[in-house]
């Protein structure tokens, strides 16, 4: 590679007639008179004008060099610099001139001369090892010069500006940067050089560095780099040129809103000094969520904790989901096309599971759309020789790599080549690259061309004094022998090690203890360290300062950092594991003593907590104070639980329980042991650990001294069982529990015991108003609360297994709500009671207004979480029944984002599924919907909700169908990684796995594809399916089913010549009229047209014509009116049929004109098809 290429050489010669001019130029601006020689050719000189009042003279470079020749190198120089010409150029002509004595040093090539006029240029200081901008002092002419350059990694820069390029243009697909390779290549280096370049073009740049040593702060490390933007928000420095702050400010405020400002900043903390007014006073956010904090309470205490604690219980995995979400939209309400997001990651090899867990929800669970306005990209470092097939870090990556929506662009860094160590090695000594020749094959033969060892190596020669700045040559030399015989260490660490020894003991000490910490320290940390320690502040500031004059240390107004994570592995590793777990615990220690009066509370904790449990690891402790440090731990624990981080909390809970006694479960501990172990069982939990879930809970069942002590241990067990579709032993579990606490629910329910308990609620609620239930006072007793809590859960599972459960559970709810008191769980046995209204009592009016209580119950706790729970719940079996459709539609749609908010995935993707249910009811645009249902198809994905993916996939189908697209795409595409490339496959999936709502909805949509084709046989077996395989529970896809089965009926009927089969489908069809007569009297708007439409096929069939005729046109109007475009079609459709049997052909033929148009409007382009088929 050196020199360079043949066809490099020709470029050069095409370049070298610019290049010469560029250093003629800098003659003339010189002004060199004594080089004039008028004889020669135009050709062969240059003009200079000297000064307004001389003349034109003309220098021949041929006369210069007669007269040069046979002068030494340094008497050409001389002569030169005394014109005033650049030390650069007088080298550079004097050795073209004359040969120097050393042979390796002389100019080999045109394009090695090229080239060192190139690297003039580029660096106009580069002959005589000194820095044009510095004032040359000793100090500065005895430093190497490193610069922020980068050397020998244009395709990978060209592949990282690829990458952010398409992550600014790109909506369909996250974008992640992957670069991989050993330490010190470079790979931080990389990422920073595009940095400017980036933001010169509007991107914000932010970055986070992982640490080996301080793992446990839960996602603190990607906080930082939010809490850093933020500071620039506040600070208005650092931010892309016409980056509108205010603007940004306001976004973030609308998309988090009050309540999400408020959860996200105890990771981000600077959002309390950009959002004063929400901390300093009791909001009301979009979501009438009421939230009381103030900006100067910093500290939690226990009650507050255990209150957080307990709903961590229930809502485990909603915790994670909504700081994911919130993480998201502060992302989306950043960033923009104008100005993207470049997220660098720098050491992932170190990250912890919760920090990864959240960047792959950042990349996959992205709502991607063509109005979308937010772009990224992250890019990821990591030591990939540290990352083998078992690391934790692989397995994101595969996900990364296996993601549809995900782009991967993977960059492998190895050690620079052979002519980027030779730049390297010119570029800090100054010299050109001809000139250190030699003494670059020699480093590059002992680095491999890993950049940090070539510096370190470098570095080494100058300390031991092999390399050297003579004042008198004025440039650096070196004995090429002498660097020959320089040993190396095998590895950059040993390097550095050797380094770090060279140092005064004082330095290593204080380099030592701030090692501890990691790749950084905070300056508060090491004021408090020198608070409680004899050493004083300005002794150890003085040490580190000297650290810095060596390159090991950076520092600015708030850490001391390490130049390189290798830097301080190296001072790390100058302790024996004895120094290193006494100085651990030195610090734990020193750090207590300011923990209580800390105003970062939290940080603190985390850092004390981080370097005692690190200090145990070497063996060192004081058993005096191991209860002090177990309940620093459980502390440390719930915290991280609160923002999620259950892998931390788990580590944190293993060490809480190692401080404890032997005799743990004594009474001088029995509290602290079961915290930690409850605390764990719920970590477990979430991590999905079953084995150590299972010992933390058989430890709480063998050892805790009362019942009540091991109910959180039952209902984790109970959620546990349940997430394992073991629900019968859930719900046996919860069943126990509840015998118990004094409710006792019985295993088998007769249809009497049915009544007794609706005939009971009834009487508990007889006189109470929607306004009395939400002044009920609130529920005291523990026992009762988790009686209430365990029904509330109990209630999925009741309806799944023992339906006939669901009215004695609800009954039980009510009965403690009345007597005793109201929790937020009690609005679920109201909605629980209004489904059995419906269901069981078809009292549709009571069920209605019982399910507005629930509503308004939980509205007074300010629960928005399980308050769009119950809304969704309630939009698919109740509200639908009284309120029209076009307004209970757009409710789900605010329920998912509400859902999204607050972390409850499971749900959030449930309302999209019963929101485009309802919009294709409703007759919206199949077009839109199916790009909806598209895109919410791959959201549910995204999300981990495969359940609803599934579901989606299927309606998808159903749209394509109706729209004539069934060949254009596959919808189930998605879910080919889980052996499903058909419906056909996703049916019997469902069958065999025994998903009956799956399996329902599958049936339901080739019944609704097939009316609509005409295909009335398979629509009519696909209605006996769905009837044959599901219970009839008023559920929003029950209505509907018994409208087309109901007209598929008629339809056959009118077709069959055999009187007993034509009875029997006037059977199946009457009896949806008279369901939708009962139905049309609680919604006219939903259901009238509906009903007029039936009894037109009824009437029809019966021979009735004059009464069919007046019910069609009534139905043709009521759908008109109603705003259901295409049942207005299909009635004008079936009216023309029916004309047309009587021969009004004229008329007939205006209604079927009328049907197509409203089909050709609702988008069904294959129904349209049929209507003008000649058939």
């Amino acid at each position: 590679e050196f020199p360079p290429s043949s066809a490099e050489q020709s470029e050069n010669n095409n370049i070298a007639e610019e290049t010469m001019s560029n250093a003629r130029g800098e003659m003339r601006r010189r002004g060199d008179e004594s080089l004039d020689d008028s004889s020669q050719d135009e050709s062969d000189s240059y003009e200079e004008k000297a000064g307004p009042n001389k003349g034109r003279q003309k220098v021949s470079i041929q006369e210069a060099t007669k007269t040069f020749r046979g002068m030494s190198i340094s008497n050409v120089e001389d002569a030169l610099s005394q014109k005033g010409l650049s030390p650069a150029i007088c080298r550079l002509i004097a050795d073209l001139i004359i040969a120097p004595e050393d042979v390796d040093t002389n100019f080999q090539s045109l394009s090695e001369a090229v080239a060192e006029i190139r690297q003039i240029m580029r660096i106009p200081e580069i002959c005589f090892g000194r820095d044009t901008d510095s004032n040359n002092s000793t100090t500065n002419l005895l430093s190497l010069r490193f610069g922020d350059g980068i050397v020998g990694r244009t395709d990978e820069v060209g592949m990282l500006l690829q990458a952010s390029a398409r992550a600014q243009m790109d909506t369909e697909s996250s974008h992640i940067c992957l670069i991989g390779g050993m330490a010190g290549v470079g790979k931080s280096y990389l990422v920073d050089s595009v940095k400017d370049a980036l933001m010169s073009n509007g991107w914000i740049y932010l970055s986070c560095k992982f640490d080996r040593l301080m793992r446990n702060q839960p996602l603190v490390t990607i906080a930082s780099a939010m809490e850093s933007f933020i500071q620039q928000l506040i600070n208005e420095r650092g931010l892309p040129d016409g980056f509108d702050a205010d603007a940004v400010v306001a976004a973030i405020e609308q998309s988090l809103s009050a309540s999400g400002i408020v959860v996200l900043s105890d990771l981000v903390p600077s959002l309390r000094v950009l959002y004063r007014p929400i901390f300093a006073h009791v909001i009301m956010d979009d979501s009438e969520e009421e939230l009381n904090y103030v900006a100067t309470e910093t500290t939690h205490d226990d009650d507050d904790d255990d209150v957080l604690y307990e709903d961590g219980i229930s809502s485990a995995n909603t915790l994670r989901n909504r700081l994911h979400y919130l993480f998201g939209r502060l992302i989306e309400a950043i960033s923009s096309v104008e100005h993207p997001i470049l997220l660098f990651l720098d050491d992932l090899q170190w990250a912890d599971a919760s920090s990864l867990e959240l960047l792959l929800s950042l990349l996959i669970s992205w709502d991607h759309d063509d109005d979308a306005t937010q772009r990224f990209l992250i890019a990821g470092a990591f030591r990939s020789n540290e990352v083998d097939e078992a690391h934790i870090l692989r397995r994101y990556i595969q996900q990364f790599e296996t993601t549809r929506s995900v782009s991967v662009t993977n960059i492998q860094l190895d050690g620079i080549t052979k002519y980027g160590t030779h730049v390297l090695v010119s570029e800090a000594l100054l010299l050109p690259l001809r000139l250190t020749r030699g003494l670059a094959d020699i480093v590059y033969a002992k680095s491999l061309g890993n950049p940090l060892f070539v510096k370190s190596l470098l570095r080494q020669l100058v300390d031991e004094n092999i390399l050297r700045y003579s004042l008198s040559k004025k440039r650096w030399v070196w004995d090429i022998n002498d660097v020959k015989s320089v040993s190396v260490d095998d590895n950059v660490a040993e390097l550095m090690k050797h380094k770090l020894l060279r140092l005064p003991n004082e330095v290593q000490n204080a380099l030592k203890l701030i090692s501890c910490f990691g790749i950084q320290v905070s300056n508060d940390i090491i004021s408090m360290l020198c608070t409680s320690s004899e050493s004083s502040s300005e002794a150890i500031i003085t040490y580190l300062e000297q650290a810095q004059e060596e390159h090991i240390l950076g520092h600015n107004d708030q850490v001391y950092k390490f130049a390189h994570d290798m830097l301080q592995q190296s001072a790390y590793d100058l302790m024996s594991p004895e120094e290193k777990g006494a100085c651990h615990f030195r610090i734990g220690l020193h750090l207590m003593s300011s923990l209580s009066k800390e105003a970062s509370y939290d940080e603190l904790l985390f850092t004390v907590v981080d370097q005692i449990n690190n200090a145990k690891l070497f063996g060192a402790t004081d058993v005096s104070m191991d209860v002090s440090f177990a309940e620093l731990n459980l502390q440390a624990g719930k915290r991280s639980m609160e923002v999620s981080d259950f892998e931390s909390a788990w580590q944190y809970v293993v060490f809480g329980i190692s401080y404890l006694p032997e005799a743990k479960w004594g009474p001088s501990t029995y509290e602290l042991a079961l915290g930690l172990h409850e605390a764990g069982a719920l970590a477990c939990f979430v991590n999905v650990d079953t084995k150590n879930l299972q010992l933390s809970l058989g430890e709480i069942f063998e050892n805790a001294a009362r019942f009540e002590d091991k109910i959180k241990a039952y209902y984790i067990l109970a959620q546990n069982l349940a997430s394992l579709n073991r629900a019968n032993e859930s719900m046996a579990t919860v069943r126990f529990v509840l015998n118990e606490l004094g409710e006792d629910i019985p295993e088998e329910v007769s249809p009497d015991d049915v009544e007794a308990a609706m005939m009971s609620t009834q009487q508990l609620l007889d006189g109470y108003s929607k306004e009395d239930i939400v002044g009920v006072p609130r529920l005291k007793d523990e026992k009762k609360q988790w009686a209430v809590k365990l029904m509330e859960f109990s209630l999925a599972c009741a309806f799944m297994l023992s339906p006939r459960l669901l009215p004695i559970l609800a009954n039980r709810i009510i009965n403690i709500l009345v007597k005793d008191g109201a929790c937020k769980e009690s609005a679920f046995g109201f909605s629980a009671h209004s489904l059995c209204l419906i269901i069981i009592r078809r009292d549709i009016e009571a069920g209605y207004s019982c399910s507005k209580m629930a509503i308004a119950l939980l509205e007074s706790f300010d629960a928005p979480g399980s308050l769009h729970r119950i809304k969704t719940t309630l939009q698919n079996f109740v509200t639908f029944l009284v309120e029209p459709i076009q307004s209970t539609a757009n409710v789900l749609l605010e329920s998912y984002e509400g859902l999204r908010a607050t972390g409850d995935n499971e749900y959030a993707c449930l309302a999209l599924n019963m929101y485009v249910s309802q919009s294709i009811m409703l007759g919206c645009s199949l077009p839109v919907i199916e790009i909806e249902c598209e895109e919410f198809a791959l959201r549910s994905l995204r999300l981990h909700q495969l359940q609803y993916c599934r579901n989606m996939s299927s309606t998808h189908n159903m749209i394509l169908a109706l729209t004539g697209n069934e060949e254009a795409k596959n919808p189930f595409n998605l879910l080919r990684d889980h052996g499903i490339s058909t419906e056909d496959d996703l049916l019997q999936e469902s069958l065999s796995s025994g998903r009956s709502g799956l399996s329902l909805h599958i049936y339901f949509s080739r019944l609704f594809a097939a009316f609509w084709l005409k295909k009335y046989t398979e629509a009519a077996e696909f209605a006996a399916q769905y009837r044959k395989l599901g219970r009839f529970s008023m559920r929003f896809i029950d209505i509907y089913h018994a409208l087309y089965e109901g007209l598929t009926a008629f339809h056959l009927a009118r077709c069959s010549t055999d009187k007993a089969i034509k009875t029997e489908w006037m059977g199946v069809g009457e009896n949806s009229v008279d369901r939708f007569k009962v139905w049309q009297e609680h919604s006219t708007w939903n259901f009238e047209n509906k009903l007029f439409l039936l009894e037109a096929e009824c009437h029809r069939c019966t021979g009735e014509d004059d009464v069919a005729d007046s019910k069609y046109l009534a139905a043709i109007e009521s759908a008109q009116r109603h705003r259901f475009l295409h049942e207005e079609g299909l009635a004008a459709e079936l009216y023309a049929s029916f004309l047309a049997e009587r021969g009004e052909s004229d008329s007939s033929k205006t209604h079927l004109l009328r049907a197509t148009a409203c089909y050709e409007k609702w988008g069904a382009s294959a129904v349209v098809n049929l209507l003008k088929s000649p058939e």
